[in-house]
């Protein structure tokens, strides 16, 4: 049984993004001004609601333009990770763009996952807010879920070969006796998100002390750079996973 290194998995992600970095700018820079656009119509059309006599028995709202907004991020983030995994594994150099079947299995079943993991982590933490004593369960239950949806993960390099033969039955079954390492892969790659994010909030709080217009624009640019970069990382992740378990390469 082979054991996954997580900080060699990780490590080899951000060296395929690095390495290949033209090649990711040419995949992502296309979809940059349609996320643009969409975080322009969300601005304008679907502000947040900080109304201040919001009471906590009240959910906020969800807008069709924030459900397309959603559709088409999903839709980009996918057709970007199956252009960036296609490339790794095959060295095919498809369009920009794109948008054909592999793209929408891949985005039906990232939804699918989201889905199966947020709801379980929204009951979780609904538990906590309920009964306090049960926050020491919710947070490693959190955790455990992440570990999880990155073993189920594994599909997705399949989906963007056009393999629909492998399942997440198969992901799971391909990375056996390794819950525990792909549970650190989650966490250093989270690790590597809110790291992100904690420097561009810094960088978008002093920008906003000069100009409070800059440091929105500041913070929108970089958010959508943020989404692009995180894609290719992601992909790239899940990409290392499966070359090690199914193809059995090696880092």
């Amino acid at each position: 049984m082979r054991k996954l290194s997580p900080t060699k998995a990780i490590s080899h992600a951000l060296n395929s993004v690095w390495s290949f970095r033209r090649v990711g700018a040419r995949i992502a820079f296309p979809w940059l001004p349609v996320l643009l656009l969409c975080a322009v119509a969300e601005l304008y059309f679907a502000p947040p609601d900080v109304a201040a006599n919001m009471t906590a028995d009240q959910l906020p709202s969800i807008s069709p333009v924030q459900i397309a907004t959603f559709i088409v991020s999903l839709l980009a983030t996918s057709s970007m990770a199956v252009s960036w995994q296609r490339f790794i594994l095959r060295d095919e150099l498809g369009r920009s763009l794109r948008i054909d079947g592999n793209v929408l299995r891949y985005a039906l079943f990232s939804f699918l996952l989201i889905v199966a993991a947020v709801v379980p982590t929204a009951l979780l933490l609904a538990l906590s807010l309920l009964a306090p004593s049960m926050a020491i369960i919710a947070m490693p239950g959190a955790v455990l879920i992440g570990g999880i949806v990155t073993r189920l993960s594994i599909r997705f390099p399949a989906i963007s070969l056009g393999d629909g033969g492998f399942g997440f039955g198969d992901a799971w079954k391909a990375s056996e006796g390794n819950f525990w390492q792909c549970l650190g892969v989650f966490l250093l790659s989270w690790t590597i998100t809110l790291g992100g994010l904690f420097l561009l909030i810094l960088v978008g709080s002093g920008t906003a002390q000069l100009s409070p217009m800059l440091g929105d624009l500041v913070m929108t640019v970089g958010l959508i750079l943020m989404q692009l970069f995180y894609a290719l990382f992601n992909a790239s992740v899940f990409t290392s996973l499966y070359g090690f378990f199914v193809e059995r390469r090696e880092f």
